[in-house]
């Protein structure tokens, strides 16, 4: 029989299904043997069917936008490729209901008996009443006598190679994931040459495999996830691993035509990873998303992933990291020196984690404090909690020095090559380069499917956390350590098996209060890490590094915060990046600060804070704490480096939407004019507009907002909808504008008053903002300048706008009140 089915046959066999059989009920579990017919399940969202005499599958949308056909599932091997497509292997088929994390729903277990008696196939095709997804899932078991050495599992292919695609109304934008954290993935118009991002590229374990056979020069690589789009009010389609535990997941796409798309999907092992007989991989489950516009489907694709995983996402860390100005030349009297600074200063406003970095330890693998830190890391953890704070750690826990007693006594805890060798590992880009021939002392992987080692990180964490008492830990040196490995101890472990591993031991060792922030990569560690690092790692040393880290790179903070706004509070907390401002000017450094509040996540200082100026420590505060919601990417599918978010706020006396617009360029001025659509607000209503950073009021907007941004700066507004009535517009004291400082607001018609509640810092002071739509109007004589009450006055500051003053001198609560039967009518 030809091995393609022709798109005129698949439309046919389509059309006559229903009359050439008849399915079981999904509510039997039995068997059935496929001839030429066709097995089906389906929603109100897809059909999907498997055709036993040819091996491949068919998926179809019911609006008919959407379909995939001749999809076949394949494994690689040193040998070659083998597919369900093979005459070598014959399919039966069982259909079930199904009820998990997601909901109800149908699945088609396709069981693929390979003749050859080699590598038998399960496949699992999963469709829910709710959801416009499809879940597939490849299974495969070695059969055969012999150990199997697979290279990667291929739940879904659907390439030109073999005589399918994937049809969907000519998209024109795809967004791609990287690696690890330095790699943020590109916004990338689909037809033109595809350039691997810098720096680093992938896991040193995870590459293609060798016989990879897919000739178009187009080619695009995504890890974990890719997006396809069409514009802002299109559907958006998502195509990605939900979970990553077994392999680290990888998609490869072109555009073969308007409507076509070769997609590639691998959940790849390591080169020595070998199946036992008897035993079973799996690929990761691999989702197709479709959802009404490009914002939701990639929310959606973090939302399943977040709930199969069970993603932590309440723990959010503001504090401070040595790392980014002292490097690994952190001293104990320097972590000290700042502690007692947050204690004083910015504890208050809610900063309360002190992270010490890279430098503190003797070697890698050798944990405990060096000769800058006398008092070891025990003493060091008691006394920043001794000001009320929360110690953090950097560990690299799968790197170790060969100096450390550990290597020298335990030689077959550590990862081997694939001659059985002990593995150097290192960030240089190869062993033969000369950064990797004069690194003094080498460095080498530590093994965790060996058990004394895994006992050996067990015991590392367990003492950090609980015997020393740090409460946070940034864990890092992975790309090139673990993930690296030819093959483990286990060879029938795979990277992405051991990396989970390793997080696990780590989980379990620290217990479930204490916060991970992740540097390796958040999909395979979902469920374990709390939050994750986002962006590329680079240089502060000098200023325009320190800009270039925010704004000028493609993985720099601004565009990491777009391509992965999706997956924060869904998966796991975002980490784009530090505060590091010492460098900046003012308006950078309100920038900068501005972009990573609005990100959502983590905030962490990385500056000398006892050398900060006034201005910039009051800028840090104004960030603090976390507001813990991140900013949507507004202009997600115009640029590879984004400069537009907008969060929506909502409280219980209130909605507004906070914007910003970054200028990333030194020199020129921009203007942006942008529909209030584009915002997610009514373009027919009227808004009213403040900037937070000039407090500046901007005036009425409809239809579309434009706004001027001066160079190496960022205009942040807020728009609150226009009431008619006298209306609370921003505060001064944190940058989304009262949703951390104002507790309630009351508009009272009938006594004509506007009444809140402020909640502030003892001993400090901040300022509200309020419009009255009737001009307020003063002149000399007839109206006083000031009305003071005992915790606040009020100020005439313009026609139409009203200052309030409130100082937390007695309470940290506070009531005010304005009468606009008084003095401002």
């Amino acid at each position: 029989m030809n091995e393609f089915i022709k798109r005129r046959e698949f439309l046919r066999l389509m059309a006559l299904s229903s009359a050439s059989f008849i399915l079981p009920s999904p509510l039997q579990n039995q068997s059935i043997l496929f001839d030429d017919s066709l097995s089906t399940i389906s929603n109100d969202f897809f059909t999907l069917g498997f055709i036993g005499s040819t091996g491949r599958f068919w998926i179809s949308q019911k609006s008919g936008n959407f379909s995939i056909i001749n999809a076949t599932v394949r494994v690689n091997t040193p040998s070659g490729k083998r597919a369900l497509s093979e005459t070598s292997y014959k399919h039966s088929a069982d259909t079930q209901n199904i009820q998990d994390k997601l909901g109800a729903g149908q699945r088609l277990i396709i069981f693929s008996r390979d003749e050859k008696r080699e590598l038998d196939f399960e496949i699992h095709f999963s469709l829910y009443n709710n959801l416009e997804i499809v879940i597939v899932e490849a299974i495969s078991k070695n059969v055969s006598t012999r150990n199997l050495n697979i290279r990667s599992l291929e739940p879904v292919c659907a390439i030109t190679e073999i005589g399918s695609s994937l049809s969907w109304n000519n998209p024109s934008k795809v967004l791609t994931n990287g690696a690890m954290y330095y790699d943020a993935g590109q916004i990338h118009n689909l037809g033109e040459p595809f350039l691997e991002p810098d720096p680093y590229g992938p896991t040193k374990g995870g590459k293609l495999n060798p016989d990879f056979i897919f000739p178009s020069e187009n080619k695009i690589r995504s890890w974990w996830n890719i997006g396809f789009f069409k514009g802002y009010e299109d559907e958006g389609l998502v195509c990605g691993f939900v979970d990553n535990n077994q392999g680290l997941g990888q998609i490869i796409a072109s555009k073969n035509g308007a409507n076509n798309i070769s997609l590639y999907s691998e959940s790849v092992f390591s080169p020595g990873f070998e199946l036992k007989p008897g035993d079973t991989i799996k690929s990761n489950r691999f989702m197709i998303c479709i959802s009404k516009n490009p914002y939701s489907s990639l929310e959606t694709y973090s939302k399943v992933m977040g709930i199969l995983n069970s993603g932590r996402v309440n723990s959010i860390i503001n504090g401070w990291c040595s790392w980014f100005y002292t490097f690994d030349n952190v001293t104990e009297e320097e972590v000290i020196r700042n502690a007692e600074f947050i204690s004083r200063n910015l504890k208050k406003y809610g900063l309360d984690y002190v992270q010490i970095d890279e430098g503190y330890q003797r070697y890698h693998g050798d944990w405990e404090g060096n000769e800058k830190f006398p008092h070891g890391m025990k003493w060091l953890a008691d006394k920043i909690k001794s000001y009320g704070l929360k110690p953090g750690l950097w560990i690299a826990p799968y790197v170790v020095s060969e100096l450390t007693e550990i290597f020298q006594k335990n030689p077959e805890w550590f990862l081997k090559d694939s001659d059985g060798q002990l593995l150097r590992v290192g960030p240089w880009p190869s062993i033969d380069s000369d950064w990797a021939k004069n690194e003094n002392p080498k460095r080498y992987g530590l093994d965790v499917t060996h058990p004394e080692a895994a006992g050996w990180l067990y015991k590392l964490f367990d003492t950090a956390a609980n015997n020393w008492g740090y409460e946070m830990f940034k864990i890092d040196f992975v790309a090139w350590s673990l993930l690296s490995a030819h093959h483990f101890f286990d060879r029938s472990v795979t990277p992405a098996q051991a990396y989970r591993k390793g997080m696990e031991i780590i989980r379990r060792a620290i217990g479930n209060e204490k916060h991970i922030n992740d540097c390796g990569p958040g999909p395979v560690s979902v469920g374990l890490i709390d939050s994750m690092r986002i962006e590329i790692d680079q240089n502060y040393g000098y200023s325009n590094a320190a800009w270039r880290q925010y704004f000028l790179e493609s993985s720099s903070s601004a565009p990491a915060a777009a391509k992965r706004y999706y997956f924060h509070k869904k998966t796991w907390i975002n980490d784009a990046d530090h505060i590091c401002i010492n460098l900046l000017s003012t308006s950078q450094s309100e920038a900068a600060a501005t972009l990573i509040a609005l990100s959502g996540g983590n905030i962490i200082s990385g500056d000398r804070l006892t050398d900060l100026d006034t201005i910039r420590i009051e800028i840090l505060k104004k960030i603090l704490p976390s507001f813990g919601e991140a900013a949507l990417p507004v202009d997600l599918l115009d640029t590879d480096r984004h400069s537009i978010f907008a969060v929506k706020i909502k409280k219980p006396f209130g909605e507004w939407t906070v914007v910003g617009f970054f200028n990333s360029s030194e020199n020129e001025p921009i203007e942006k004019t942008i529909s209030l659509s584009r915002l997610w607000l009514d373009p027919k209503k009227v808004y009213l507009g403040f900037d937070f950073w000039k407090q500046n009021f901007i005036g009425e907007v409809t239809n579309n907002l434009q706004v001027r941004i001066l160079p190496a700066s960022v205009t942040l507004l807020s728009l609150h909808e226009r009431t008619g009535n006298p209306q609370f517009l921003s505060t001064d004291r944190h940058v989304i504008q009262g949703a951390h400082e104002m507790e309630n607001l009351n508009w009272n018609p009938d006594a004509k008053t506007l009444s809140g509640t402020s909640l502030g810092i003892l001993n400090s002071a901040q300022n509200i903002t309020v419009y009255s739509p009737a001009e307020l109007g003063w002149e000399q004589g007839r109206k006083v300048i000031f009305h003071d009450f005992d915790d606040y006055t009020l100020k005439i500051i313009d026609d139409h706008l009203i200052r309030v003053h409130v100082r937390f001198q007695k309470s940290e609560k506070i009531d005010w009140q304005i009468n606009f039967n008084d003095s401002f009518n």
